[in-house]
C-alpha cells in the first residue's frame, strides 16, 4: 500500500468560528487531475469522517489548532495520508492528489443491457466495493421474500421501521424523531410515499446512507443529514 505524506502549513486566515480552525480541501487525480467523488475522508484519531463531492471538494470546520493527520481513500486508487498543523483561526486549503492502482478488469459479456444500465450498476457496485453505507442486493431481497420493501430495509443495522396508523416507514436509528430519510428512484429525487411502495421483486438493489458523513456526493441534499436510500429497479433503462 502506497501513502504518500505531506506537511501543510499556510498563513492564517478568518475560520467560519472565531475561536476555530479549519480544513478545506479538494481531491483530484494525480495524473488527470480530475476531481475524485465520494472518497472517504478523515481525520485519524479523532471521529470526524466525511466524503468528497462530485467535485471533489470536503470541509472540516469548528476545529481546534494542533496537528491533524488527513487520511484519503477512493475506490480505484492507492490511500493517502497528510500531515495538517493548523494555527488557531486559521482555514488551511490543498488540492489533494492521489495516484491511480493500475486495475486489470476481467472481460464482461453483458446480454440484453443497455449502455445506461450497465454503466449504473457499475457505479452501483463501485460505491458498494468503498465501503460506505450499507448495500441490499437482489439475491439479498429475494432472499428475504418480504412483500413490503420497508421490511427489507429494516433488516440493515442501524435502520428501523416506524409505524403510524397501519403506515410504515423506515427511518434511521440515530435519527431525531420526524427525521426520515431522502429517497432516490433510479438515481432521481422521489417521495418517500412513493419510493416505499416499490415492490420488492421489481428491486435490483439499494443502498442506504445513514447520515451525512457517509452520503456520497452525487446523492447530497438538503435532508440528507436523516439519511438517504438509493432504490435502483430492474425496469429502468
Amino acid at each position: 500500500m502506497c501513502l504518500s505524506y505531506l506537511c501543510l502549513s499556510v498563513a492564517p486566515a478568518a475560520a467560519q468560528h472565531a475561536d476555530s480552525s479549519a480544513i478545506v480541501g479538494q481531491l483530484q487525480a494525480l495524473d488527470t487531475h480530475e476531481p475524485i467523488g465520494s472518497a472517504r475522508v478523515t481525520l485519524a484519531g479523532t471521529e470526524l469522517a466525511t466524503s468528497t463531492d462530485s467535485s471533489g471538494r470536503f470541509t472540516f470546520t469548528d476545529l481546534d489548532a494542533g496537528i491533524f493527520m488527513i487520511e484519503i481513500r477512493a475506490v480505484g486508487y492507492a490511500p493517502g495520508t497528510w500531515r495538517a498543523s493548523l494555527k488557531p483561526h486559521q482555514v488551511l486549503t490543498h488540492h489533494f492528489e492521489l495516484e491511480r492502482l493500475p486495475i486489470e478488469l476481467p472481460e464482461v459479456v453483458v446480454k440484453g443491457k443497455g449502455p445506461l444500465s450497465v454503466r449504473r450498476f457499475a457505479d452501483f457496485e463501485r460505491r458498494r466495493q468503498s465501503g460506505m453505507g450499507a448495500f441490499l442486493t437482489q439475491e439479498r431481497i429475494e432472499r428475504a421474500n418480504t412483500v413490503s420493501l420497508v421490511d427489507v430495509l429494516a433488516t440493515v443495522r442501524g435502520v428501523q421501521q416506524v409505524c403510524i396508523s397501519n403506515q410504515c416507514v423506515a427511518k434511521m436509528v440515530r435519527s431525531p424523531a420526524g427525521c426520515y430519510p431522502q429517497y432516490y428512484l433510479d438515481g432521481n429525487e422521489s417521495s418517500t410515499y412513493f419510493a416505499r411502495l416499490t415492490p420488492p421483486q421489481d428491486v435490483k438493489g439499494v443502498e442506504i446512507y445513514r447520515g451525512s458523513s457517509e452520503t456520497p456526493g452525487e446523492f447530497q441534499g438538503s435532508n440528507s443529514g436523516c439519511g438517504v436510500i438509493v432504490i435502483w429497479t430492474k425496469s429502468a433503462p
